[in-house]
């Protein structure tokens, strides 16, 4: 069986407006040897402006961040960010989600939750953490506890005497404000993992869910990203954005240490030509939108040990810059590297991934992952054209309320999921509107 990584479910609280848990599945309830994602690869979930699309694809970005940037919760930007973004009832963010890793003939499920709350003089700490494991390839396995974290003390830990003495002296007064999962991994002793089976055990397991933060990759609207609200609201110092990557991952790092990012304006001169080939996939790519592009030219300005890259978008007759671009195109290529992760094995999300897309390129997209992707895109719409596409997947569409409610579509006999919703006939979704409700609101102009 290849390597691979598979978001199952996850569980969503305390964030925006999520007052209440939210729970997304991506695939059917049972897991075992005979797990097949074909039809469970593509997710789009739908709902009224404010039920909190965003917000779900923002708390995996907040799991992320927190397993992979070891200086996350001590950064002011961070915490300012959570302030803002943590729901103000509840004062309490909660992500939970369960994964399966398959490496050759073993399969192994892992359930993993963080909660993040706020301590009375405003700071945001971790509450708790924990991470189980069980057989895959089983679907009445039970769970088997790696660690359990609580008020910032270590309650649990599978390992031997000696390590856990170890550990607890790396991570004491660290656990409120570190995941445990970054400590452990910048701690870790490799002779102490050689000669004992049980911290070899221990560390593929919490290495196994670092590697899920890193195979995930999260496209966010620019709109919500609140850089220049950041940039009001701090008083001093820079923003530090530091991540630690793993650079061996148990044979998976050839499918995740993709190139970053055709967007990247500073490419390391080592890294030049693999972006390089990039660009040129990325022009091949618009070529399907734009058939009188010639190509997509770098503008490199040697700065040190890198380029500093702008692209010039040539067709021929002119050449203009991608930043003057149509919108539709600009959004094309700013989502292309979450294409090509989808498409080589990772796990993405993208927030509003129909805006400023013509509806055929988007359902042909779509159609491209159901069948030929090797990873998961789950993406927030308002677009409808994509239920025609998606209905004949599993688990493909789902529909969240104002009040964090999901429902997710099953099929009715002839009734298709567009009508259902734009009619009203989703439970809890109110689309069941009428023209001359806005009467009342603008009036009613008739010429005289």
């Amino acid at each position: 069986m290849k390597n691979t990584f598979y978001l199952l479910n996850m569980d969503v609280s305390g964030i925006k407006s999520i007052q209440e848990n939210v729970h997304l599945s991506f695939y059917k309830k049972t897991v075992d040897k005979g797990f097949d994602s074909e039809k469970y690869r593509v997710k789009a979930i739908y709902g009224e402006n404010g039920a909190g699309k965003s917000a779900l694809v923002t708390a995996v970005k907040i799991f992320q961040d927190l397993i992979l940037d070891d200086n996350y919760l001590n950064d002011s930007k961070t915490q300012i960010f959570l302030d803002e973004i943590v729901n103000k009832v509840t004062q309490n963010f909660y992500f939970d989600c369960e994964f399966l890793f398959c490496s050759n003939n073993t399969s192994r499920v892992y359930h993993y939750s963080v909660s993040i709350g706020k301590r009375e003089n405003g700071i945001y700490e971790i509450q708790s953490e924990h991470l189980k494991v069980k057989n895959g390839n089983y679907a009445n396995s039970r769970y088997n506890m790696v660690f359990e974290i609580e008020n910032g003390e270590l309650a649990f830990l599978d390992c031997s005497d000696n390590e856990r003495e170890w550990i607890e002296r790396k991570t004491m007064n660290l656990l409120s404000s570190h995941s445990f999962i970054g400590l452990y991994l910048i701690n870790f002793e490799v002779d102490n993992i050689i000669k004992d089976s049980v911290s070899a055990t221990l560390f593929i397991n919490i290495l196994a869910c670092s590697t899920l933060a890193m195979v995930i990759k999260v496209y966010i609207a620019e709109e919500d990203q609140h850089e220049l609200y950041f940039l009001r609201k701090k008083i001093r110092g820079n923003a530090l954005d530091k991540q630690k990557m793993i650079d061996e991952l148990l044979g998976y790092e050839d499918s995740i240490n993709i190139f970053s990012s055709v967007n990247e304006s500073h490419v390391d001169k080592k890294s030049f030509e693999e972006y390089k080939e990039r660009i040129n996939q990325l022009t091949r790519f618009i070529k399907i939108f734009k058939s009188d592009l010639v190509s997509i030219d770098i503008d490199a300005k040697e700065n040190g040990g890198e380029y500093i890259c702008d692209l010039n978008l040539n067709y021929g007759g002119y050449v203009i810059n991608k930043e003057f671009e149509s919108t539709g195109i600009k959004k094309l290529i700013r989502l292309f590297d979450c294409f090509v992760a989808a498409s080589r094995g990772r796990i993405v999300f993208v927030d509003e991934m129909d805006s400023n897309l013509n509806d055929v390129y988007l359902c042909k997209l779509i159609e491209y992952f159901m069948y030929y992707g090797k990873g998961q895109l789950c993406f927030t719409t308002h677009n409808l054209d994509p239920m025609t596409v998606l209905k004949e997947n599993k688990n493909s569409i789902d529909f969240l309320s104002s009040d964090n409610h999901l429902v997710s579509w099953t099929s009715r006999g002839n009734a298709s999921p567009d009508n259902c919703y734009k009619n009203g006939m989703i439970e809890d979704s109110p689309f069941n509107i009428d023209a001359t409700d806005f009467v009342g609101i603008f009036g009613e102009y008739r010429e005289l």
